[in-house]
């Protein structure tokens, strides 16, 4: 309770804090501490041990997403009784606007882009920009996206519009379980009041939200049926019983998007959006580098990238968005996945039937070879992604989709930097033809 009064009175003067992790948000979060008169000192982990700040009196410390909760800085904290926060936390605190919260497996970026579009506001949180910057800008409102790194542990995180897109297995190697990985999840809404709004996208399911515990006010989305929420009626968007718009508007294609398109209206007009405004940012939206791009054509094939796609969910969506016959490329490193649930869900939903191959890549090809032969399906393995391009070239497929299933860190660092050299290796092809 110290902690809440020093940032509701807005002064952290005299306050010391150290910050863990030197990436963009331990460095937006020094910012924001300095600005408001707090002395911060940065630390990081170094050649890839801990090195503990200096011996002095630290009130706070804001540590960095992504650093697990056995980190020695979580032991170093407890035992010198220093508060833990994280910098989404800190930028809830310090926030005097309402904000939107979004958070799922699949869908939370565009959900975040689109609901931010339809309230003509700042997109922040993992999308790349901290909140802690995105507290000082104009807006009246915030709209963030919230990672299951963020959310785990969190005791102030505060919504007044909060979005649970789906839940699917992921993370599983950060989390130790999908049960853990939930609670996370539903942490979004832990702190909320009466009068807030907690948006369940149409594939939450009941067993995701066992440790669901909020006092917000629940809204439904579906696309296939009237809900208290947000729902598709007769080729349009509704929301609680009033049209919103024509399905037409939206830019973004594939069924999945139109379920994301439910959570972002739900959303934008629980914070206060018009539906012109949601109409135009339905229709002005394009899809995000590297989800199911359109990248050219190469040896008589459509290229694909989907490279964000990093757990089975979002590759399952991807082979049901794109026509076939095609070749798929799936692997990289695992993150505690089954991957017998990616090729029970392609047999269970009838997409087997437009899969001609499958090539698996890197750490992962062995297990993904091993989970496909278990249904009947033929895995070629490759070492590396130009590898697995080849590969693809020589087959007799019309489209080649790179949906990985997997996290690119075996190779890559970033799914970003994966889907590049995926675009340059059929570019390289295209030009030799």
């Amino acid at each position: 309770m110290i902690l809440i009064h020093y940032l509701c009175m807005g002064i952290f003067s005299g306050k010391r804090f150290f910050v863990y992790g030197n990436g963009t948000s331990g460095k937006s979060a020094k910012r924001a501490i300095k600005k408001r008169g707090g002395t911060v000192t940065v630390h990081y982990d170094k050649d890839g041990a801990f090195t503990a700040p200096p011996e002095r009196e630290y009130e706070f410390a804001v540590i960095s997403p992504g650093i697990k909760k056995d980190h020695p800085v979580y032991s170093y904290c407890s035992s010198h009784g220093i508060e833990t926060i994280g910098e989404a936390e800190l930028g809830f605190m310090l926030s005097d606007k309402p904000i939107v919260g979004v958070t799922g497996t699949n869908g939370k970026t565009t959900v975040t882009r689109l609901a931010s579009k339809m309230l003509k506001c700042t997109a922040c949180g993992n999308i790349g920009y901290p909140i802690t910057s995105a507290i000082d800008g104009k807006d009246k409102v915030l709209c963030c996206e919230l990672s299951s790194f963020q959310l785990d542990g969190a005791k102030r995180i505060t919504p007044h519009v909060a979005v649970i897109t789906n839940v699917a297995p992921d993370h599983i190697d950060y989390h130790g379980s999908f049960e853990a990985y939930c609670r996370a999840k539903c942490n979004i809404a832990a702190s909320m009041t009466e009068n807030d709004y907690l948006v369940l996208g149409d594939d939450v399911t009941v067993g995701a939200l066992s440790h669901l515990d909020t006092k917000a006010r629940l809204i439904r989305c579906s696309a296939d049926k009237v809900v208290d929420g947000a729902y598709v009626y007769r080729g349009n968007f509704w929301f609680m019983g009033e049209r919103i718009c024509s399905l037409d508007y939206l830019k973004l294609k594939g069924a999945h998007n139109i379920k994301n398109a439910l959570c972002a209206i739900a959303a934008a007009i629980l914070a206060g959006a018009d539906n012109r405004d949601i109409a135009l940012a339905l229709s002005d939206t394009s899809p995000e580098p590297h989800r199911i791009e359109y990248v050219g054509t190469a040896c008589g094939k459509v290229w694909i990238d989907d490279s964000k796609s990093t757990n089975i969910s979002s590759a399952v969506a991807a082979v049901e968005c794109v026509s076939g016959p095609m070749c798929l490329i799936v692997g990289g490193r695992n993150k505690g996945l089954d991957f017998d649930g990616l090729f029970s869900a392609f047999i269970e939903r009838g997409l087997h039937k437009k899969i001609e191959c499958v090539i698996a890549m890197g750490e992962s090809a062995k297990a993904l070879s091993e989970s496909g032969k278990k249904f009947g399906v033929d895995v070629v393995s490759a070492k590396k992604l130009s590898d697995a391009v080849d590969f693809a070239a020589d087959s007799t497929a019309y489209t080649v989709l790179l949906s990985p299933a997997c996290a690119s860190f075996d190779e890559f660092n970033g799914y970003e930097k994966r889907g590049e050299a995926f675009r340059a290796a059929v570019e390289a092809k295209a030009g030799k033809q």
